[in-house]
């Protein structure tokens, strides 16, 4: 059984670079767009199913956001040109134009945020959205009470008067089907619809966007590898193991609706990875599914692991069953094995974006804690 894990993970591995070779190929066929510019460019990315970024022999970068819920279509075409350069003719008329280096962006999305710190780009940022929600030890709150950046209000009603007092040169945000969202004129709209992306690899790689809109395209592809590097390590560290697979169970049920990873989301991957089994690893689609608490039940009573991402509190025992006394028939919360995390102090949900392999390590030190000796959860807490 163990020589069989490892043969599997190497053919996934395998398979990676595959696919990265047809992208290579698939997207050489597309610089029949760029006329009669004979140097091809150089594809940046690799492991996204919606983005495709471009680097081309004269320092244009273009970028391709595929429309996640119109195959075939996109939702975003841009070409980065430096602010001394002259715009190539070879452009199509649908591509936008963004002079760069970035040097005034709105950001709508704390997980965004979280790459201008890493890329120590924070000064650039102008604007942000729901600006309420950071905590007040969050550096954006503290740049939000000095006055040195704007709250533009709701991501999904901005005031364009605000960003238009902001002079913001680029909104970075996160579209959702139908989106009709007004911006200020002027400003471009850069649409991230990294969240959807069905690997974690691939939604990490969306790093490389900022990276390329900032002048730090080289920082991000570093940081993007060393992600690779750490997540690859965790994943042979399980698939080299000889252990036993156990059965996990995710979140509670919120108004009467009990929403679990969907089997291609990138979190079921994430779980997989782990080394854990997933009741819903079949499933089609890559957001939530909605269930039924009488659905979860079925299929997840026997749970060996229950993982819960709360907010502002730690959901233990006690607090779950004054919530439902039907949590009381779960194995999981029965023998003491609920890891809970409170997200209103905690960095997960910026984290998990960019740096996969982080989390990552918690749930492999979960589910396998027998090969992460010496390890501290960094950012879910057992429960008994």
């Amino acid at each position: 059984m163990k020589k069989i894990r490892i043969v599997a993970i190497v053919a996934c591995v395998v398979a990676l670079c595959v696919s990265a070779s047809c992208r290579r190929s698939a997207n050489t066929d597309d610089t029949q767009d760029y006329g009669d510019y004979m140097e091809m460019p150089d594809t940046l990315t690799y492991h996204s199913r919606y983005l495709s970024i471009s680097d081309h022999n004269d320092g244009t970068v273009t970028v391709n956001v595929s429309d996640p819920w119109n195959e075939g279509a996109y939702i975003g075409k841009y070409a980065f040109v430096d602010r001394d350069s002259a715009v190539p003719d070879y452009l199509g008329k649908d591509v936008e134009i963004i002079r760069t280096p970035i040097e005034r962006a709105a950001v709508f999305s704390s997980v965004h945020i979280s790459a201008f710190k890493e890329l120590g780009i924070l000064d650039k940022l102008v604007a942000v959205a729901d600006g309420n929600f950071f905590s007040k030890n969050d550096t954006v709150q503290t740049l939000l009470s000095e006055g040195r950046i704007i709250d533009v209000g709701q991501s999904v009603q901005p005031s364009a008067e605000r960003l238009a007092a902001s002079s913001a040169e680029i909104v970075l945000r996160s579209p959702m089907q139908n989106d009709v969202v007004k911006l200020a004129p002027g400003i471009a709209d850069i649409k991230c619809i990294d969240y959807m992306e069905t690997s974690p690899m691939g939604r990490a790689e969306w790093l490389l966007l900022i990276g390329a809109m900032t002048g730090k395209i080289n920082q991000a592809k570093d940081i993007f590898s060393q992600v690779i590097d750490e997540y690859s390590r965790l994943v042979f560290k399980v698939g080299a193991s000889s252990l036993h697979n156990p059965k996990v169970l995710s979140e509670t049920e919120q108004s009467g609706i009990w929403y679990v990873p969907a089997g291609q989301s990138y979190m079921a991957r994430m779980f997989a990875d782990a080394g854990a089994l997933y009741p819903w690893a079949d499933t089609d689609g890559s957001g939530s599914l909605p269930l039924s608490f009488e659905n979860v039940a079925i299929k997840a009573l026997d749970a060996d692991i229950w993982l819960i991402r709360s907010y502002g509190y730690e959901a233990d025992s006690k607090s779950l069953l004054l919530a439902n006394p039907k949590y009381g028939s779960f194995k999981a919360l029965k023998e003491g094995a609920i890891y809970s995390c409170d997200t209103s102090v905690s960095s997960i949900f910026d984290d998990i974006a960019f740096h996969p392999e982080r989390i990552l390590a918690d749930y492999v030190a979960i589910f396998h804690p027998d090969v992460m000796t010496g390890y501290e959860l960094r950012y879910f807490k057992r429960h008994n």
